[in-house]
């Protein structure tokens, strides 16, 4: 496992120039709904997490095609994301994701069964979404555990040690990886480390990009303690 420390896209860039090739990439970037701190690269200092939207869907497309650089031919990415809600109007990822060089295979609903917005100005949002992209139509998963198009699963709890309020699930990221073979897999925004321990309990190589101090050092203990039997977390 490679845990490294930086802008997703400067670090994305040199594992591309040393001739890195990823098979399966698992990640959730930040929504740009403004609640998570800002930080510094070579590019300013600035928050991922509150940008004007233009920016941020120029930034994402940006980052997609980093993802399609550095992904094998046959190669899945799963990008968890959701529809937000800006100035009462509904902002769907799919905007930026038809800007990309990706195939959408399939649009899975995660149910969260909850929701932190009760805006009693629409129904409640309790759904997220996971888009299986990749660079050719004919690339297929091997769904043995029978799931369908709908994940139920309630979200990690807000991590009080790292303050990161979006906890993706540890089971979000074994459903995906399960239905993949073996193979080197990538998360540029790991955040607390839950792909880099599903890969671990399922025996998977894995890279795990990060910028901030916090989350890095947090996922890279939580990852290095983490214990497993035959893909079943301990």
């Amino acid at each position: 496992m490679r845990l490294l420390q930086g802008d997703c896209l400067d670090v994305m860039d040199d594992l591309i120039e040393s001739g890195v090739v990823v098979d399966a990439i698992v990640t959730s970037p930040p929504y740009n709904i403004g609640n998570m701190r800002s930080n510094t690269t070579k590019h300013g200092t600035y928050s991922n997490n509150n940008m004007n939207e233009e920016d941020y869907q120029k930034w994402q497309i940006e980052f997609l095609s980093k993802c399609f650089e550095i992904l094998s031919p046959t190669g899945s990415l799963f990008y968890n994301h959701k529809v937000r809600i800006l100035d009462g109007i509904a902002i769907h990822p799919l905007e930026w994701i038809f800007k990309s060089d990706f195939i959408l295979k399939q649009e899975i609903t995660w149910n969260m069964k909850k929701s932190a917005n009760c805006d009693k100005m629409r129904f409640f949002p309790f759904s997220e979404r996971v888009y299986w992209l990749t660079k050719d139509s004919k690339t297929k998963i091997n769904n043995q555990k029978r799931l369908s198009d709908v994940w139920e699963c309630v979200p990690t709890a807000r991590r009080k040690d790292t303050g990161h309020i979006a906890v993706m699930p540890e089971q979000i990221a074994l459903n995906c990886l399960e239905a993949l073979d073996d193979g080197l897999v990538l998360d540029p925004f790991m955040g607390t480390g839950t792909t880099g321990v599903a890969c671990k309990s399922l025996g998977r190589d894995f890279i795990g990009i990060e910028l901030d101090d916090t989350y890095f050092g947090y996922a890279k203990e939580r990852i290095e303690n983490t214990n497993f039997i035959e893909g079943i977390l301990l």
